[in-house]
């Protein structure tokens, strides 16, 4: 009798199977879950149809991990064609008589049981092969076993308790020293001793080469190749997963790829070219920045773009908005972006002489480079001549124009999207009084400190004005009140009214009487109010204000899963088919992109939602991002907002920095 792996979709249960009705199958889905693998083959029969094989095999042994394997192939978590051992039985009355013998006496030991057993074979000298041949389990199982083993005895009586689970161990596995195993569990609160947590601390210095931009960069093969060890990661999905142990190694084998890059680079003419591993925001604050000259479009261009333009005014004015009507905007939009961007960039021969590049890895790990930095001392006079004239020489429309992504989304969107992200920032920030108080600190110091010597100060996300109704989310968010923010916000307003004084002139003895965490809890209720996140139509990606959103969500660990998923009539109807097909692409497989690619607009957003439900997918406006200050922005919103710089301003014109990106 031998065993063969079977495709998941094409296993059934068998009606010889004694577990028909409803079984508890929680453990062993967080079991498969955990570790991708089924310790226990399957036992199964070829299943007939008049007589005819199928090419399905029934399943009278295994019953309840075929129910655990299809829970997971639903969340996504493992494919539909996981390959699952299974031994294969010709006769269908042997079958029965298994079925019946497995569950009559069958009693499932603890997964610790199995670790025991696995690592007391290796004691006695059994290979990691024969183990797994004497058990018909892969190599790979037998080797996660042994390595769950290994966890300290004292975990491992939480474990058989149920105390910690698989993820834990998992975590645990990642140091063979038992001692640094219990300190990263034992040492800290129980608030504090989730599984990710403890992988976190014992990790330590180590580089994960999945999501590390350098390791991304250089290549696990041209480590491996240049001598670099890998700490392997039993657990990861990846089968090449691991951590990544000289970290000398991996920058020296960086900067040589880098420093080819930028030899090759050298010939177009720049002042100077240099390398680094990272080009940060602070980084980047230190040089000015040359723009390239774009080349003017044709008349057929501008002619299409200006009856393009006018098309979508008159679609934007419609009211009320029909599927048609934002399906034709979205389209709209996508070709302005194709003919605006269509344009040539270059830089002059006059601009390369004085400025320079920087060779670096971007954050997923490509190669990224800087062309145009100017160093501080540059002569920043005749860059802006420079730059004038190239933007005469050029479309000035194009280059506004061409820093808006392909496939945008409408403006009436983003305001809708970064207005429930405004909603959600102010319900996480009431929780949060620590953060609240920064950020109050933070606003004030903008406006009495750095704007001082401006007509404005800098923007911040808290605006500390006497109109709170202009950006508040209900104006933009679509189902604001039903939303999760909108109730919690609901829920803390009311809850204001019965505390705080009817009338404003007993608020101040009121606040007097109160302890200093009553204080910061009003504190943050305060500036909850104030959040704007809001991005308008004419506002820099960049810009300050939405710069200062990102600190602000990062320092909460905003999760916009938490407060917002797409629907159907809340996104997808409202951008365009090919929006929606990369969405699902994202969220699922591509194939299943391509499976609902043809439907109709209405039955292709509601199909998106179906199967986006419970996914945790997000627009990009809506996802966490790198913070990246827009230089440029905070120059031309100080210009916007109020003129000139004042002239009492403690810098003279020569020294004022150009803009960075």
């Amino acid at each position: 009798m031998t065993v063969r792996e079977i495709a998941l979709n094409k296993l059934v249960l068998s009606p010889n199977n004694m577990r028909q009705g409803e079984v508890e199958i929680g453990d062993l889905i967080a079991d498969i879950g955990a570790t991708k693998t089924v310790l226990q083959n399957l036992r199964v029969t070829a299943q007939q149809q008049n007589g005819k094989a199928t090419g399905k095999f029934e399943v009278h042994v295994g019953g309840r991990r075929l129910r655990a394997l299809n829970v997971l192939a639903q969340r996504k978590d493992i494919p539909r064609s996981f390959p699952v051992p299974c031994v294969v039985c010709a006769d269908e009355t042997a079958a029965l008589e298994e079925s019946i013998a497995e569950n009559a006496v069958r009693l499932a030991p603890h997964p610790a049981d199995q670790f025991a057993a696995f690592h007391a074979l290796s004691q006695t000298g059994k290979t990691v092969s024969e183990i797994a041949e004497r058990f018909s389990v892969a190599p790979r199982i037998v080797e996660r076993r042994l390595k769950l083993a290994t966890v300290s005895p004292r975990l491992m009586t939480l474990f058989r308790a149920d105390e910690i689970n698989l993820d834990h161990m998992a975590a645990f596995t990642l140091t063979d020293d038992q001692a640094a195993q219990e300190a990263a569990y034992f040492d800290f609160p129980e608030h504090d001793r989730q599984a990710y947590r403890v992988k976190q601390r014992l990790v330590g210095g180590r580089v994960n080469s999945q999501n590390n931009a350098t390791a991304k960069f250089v290549g696990l093969d041209a480590y491996r190749a240049a001598g670099g060890e890998v700490s392997q990661d039993l657990f990861a999905q990846a089968d090449d997963a691991g951590y990544i142990t000289d970290l000398t190694l991996l920058e020296k084998l960086a900067s040589e790829a880098l420093e080819a890059e930028a030899k090759a680079l050298r010939p177009e003419g720049w002042a100077w070219v240099e390398t680094t591993l990272s080009f940060d925001y602070s980084q980047s604050q230190i040089y000015g920045r040359a723009y390239p000259t774009v080349a003017a479009l044709t008349p057929e261009a501008l002619g299409e773009i200006e009856q393009l333009t006018r098309e979508m005014q008159e679609l934007e004015a419609v009211d009320p908005q029909t599927d048609q009507t934002m399906e034709r905007v979205s389209e709209i939009e996508d070709r302005l972006y194709a003919l605006e961007s269509s344009g040539e960039e270059v830089y002059a021969p006059e601009v390369r002489a004085i400025t320079g590049a920087i060779v670096t890895i971007a954050d997923d790990g490509s190669l990224r480079i800087e062309r145009g930095c100017a160093k501080p001392g540059a002569d920043t006079k005749a860059l802006r001549k420079l730059d004038g004239k190239a933007t005469q020489g050029g479309s000035s429309v194009t280059r506004e124009r061409a820093k808006k992504p392909a496939g945008a989304l409408p403006d009436k969107l983003v305001l809708d999207l970064t207005a429930h992200r405004t909603a959600a920032l102010r319900a996480a920030l009431i929780e949060r009084h620590d953060v609240a108080f920064v950020a109050v600190v933070h606003s004030l110091l903008l406006l009495t400190h750095y704007g001082a010597g401006h007509r404005s100060a800098p923007a911040s996300t808290i605006e500390l004005r006497a109109d709170l109704s202009a950006n508040h989310p209900r104006k933009h968010a679509q189902g604001f009140e039903a939303s999760k923010a909108g109730e919690a916000l609901k829920h803390v307003q009311g809850r204001m009214m019965l505390l705080l004084p009817t009338s404003h002139a007993d608020l101040w003895s009121f606040l007097m009487a109160r302890e200093p965490d009553q204080l910061m809890e009003l504190i943050a209720y305060a500036a909850s109010q104030m959040v704007d996140a809001v991005k308008q139509p004419f506002e820099r990606e960049n810009s300050a204000r939405q710069v200062a959103s990102d600190h602000l969500a990062k320092a909460l660990g905003l999760d916009m899963t938490q407060w917002w998923a797409p629907t159907a009539q809340g996104y997808f109807g409202r951008v365009s088919k090919s929006l929606i097909v990369a969405a699902v692409e994202e969220a699922t497989t591509a194939q299943a992109a391509e499976n609902i690619a043809n439907l109709k607009k209405q039955e292709l957003a509601a199909e998106a939602e179906r199967r986006l439900d419970g996914k945790g997918w997000l627009p990009t406006i809506l996802r966490p991002r790198d913070i990246v200050q827009d230089e440029d922005a905070l120059e031309d919103e100080a210009f916007d907002a109020g003129g000139d710089l004042d002239e009492s301003a403690p810098w003279d014109e020569d020294e004022v920095p150009m803009a960075a990106e």
